[in-house]
């Protein structure tokens, strides 16, 4: 790991609100040393909280992790199941995935995330042993659902004791060395578990991953070396890409962890498993369309083109819409498919 500086600057962010007519009342504060004292919160912990700050009404937050994380090794009762039926009544986390990787200076990672009302926190991770990241989490499963979430930044750190655990929940992520991995909701993910692996849950995989990997070949032999419990939870796939261009969809199929690799130069998926089928098309509207767009452009999409196929293949239900970059480290975010509001931030990526 490389050090950067003092604690509360250790990663540069860099917010630009594109488009943008009103901004949220935001600003990180100060710890409280007294109220941070009497609960309890070593320094690192206080200044986790106060991080935390607000870019969007939705809302969108974000916020620097500095203290050690929960532990993620071993599957654990206090991590919040991860619910398998939407309240929407559409398919469960319809989510939509590409990376194009035809431009060696600007390889994007594309995706939506497509569920119930989904308020974001955008976490800037900085683990003590592993690699720097960002993630998208959503915070209704840590404590903060419906308004329940609104004006976070207002409220005393005693009220934000949760957001402490974002750290084990990504939802996506990108890390310091240019791997990105994002998950969709199939209808079915089952490998017997190895009593000689550690178990993680379908989240926890995703920190792991972001924590320890930093190439698609890496995170794949990560997961292969780790069970991943679904038991109770939305199954799913992953989509991977690294820096280098390499991709891979991670699907758990027919009691086998499979790898499928790209022979473009893009790869994406959508919510159903590219294993159980003979061909892709013709399997997901958005699917189709993403193909038809990465083919017409030949996996070379910068970020403006991103956005607008994101916006393309959107839902009702479409909660966030992200752009990675993954040899750039330049993040975009739209929430709640407010296209002409982009929000940019940056991740200081390893030489």
């Amino acid at each position: 790991m490389r050090v950067r500086g003092p604690l509360l600057g250790c990663v540069v962010l860099v917010v630009c609100l594109v488009a943008c007519t009103t901004e949220p009342d935001s600003g990180s504060r100060l710890p409280d040393e007294e109220a941070a004292s009497a609960l309890g919160l070593s320094d690192a912990q206080a200044a986790t909280l106060s991080s935390l700050e607000q870019m969007d009404d939705y809302p969108l937050y974000t916020m620097h992790h500095y203290a050690p994380e929960a532990l993620v090794a071993q599957a654990s009762e206090r991590r919040p199941a991860l619910a398998s039926v939407g309240a929407t009544g559409e398919e469960p986390w319809g989510c939509s995935l590409f990376a194009a990787l035809a431009d060696p200076e600007s390889r994007i990672f594309g995706r939506n995330f497509d569920w119930e009302f989904s308020p974001a926190l955008l976490l800037f991770n900085h683990p003590p042993d592993g690699y720097e990241s960002v993630s998208m989490v959503d915070i209704s499963y840590l404590g903060f659902p419906g308004e329940d979430s609104a004006d976070l930044t207002r409220k005393p750190l005693g009220e934000l004791l949760g957001l402490l655990d974002t750290p084990t929940i990504p939802f996506d992520g990108m890390n310091e060395a240019g791997l990105v991995i994002g998950m969709a909701a199939v209808p079915e993910a089952l490998v017997p578990a190895d009593p000689d692996k550690d178990t993680v849950d379908s989240l926890g995989i995703i920190r792991l991953a972001l924590d320890g990997a930093a190439t698609v070949g890496e995170a794949v032999e990560l997961m292969r070396s780790h069970n991943v419990d679904f038991e109770g939870q939305t199954p799913l796939h992953y989509l991977l890409a690294d820096a280098a261009g390499d991709a891979a969809l991670v699907e758990y199929h027919a009691s086998e962890i499979r790898v499928l690799r790209t022979q473009t130069d893009w790869h994406h998926a959508t919510n159903f498993l590219m294993s159980a089928v003979e061909s892709p098309a013709g399997q997901c509207q958005r699917y189709d369309a993403i193909t038809e767009e990465l083919e017409s452009s030949g996996g070379d999409l910068d970020f403006d083109a991103a956005l607008r196929l994101l916006e393309r293949v959107a839902q009702p239900h479409t909660q966030w819409s992200l752009a990675y970059g993954i040899t750039s480290g330049e993040i975009r975010v739209v929430m709640g498919q407010a296209y002409e509001r982009v929000h940019t931030f940056s991740l200081e990526m390893r030489d």
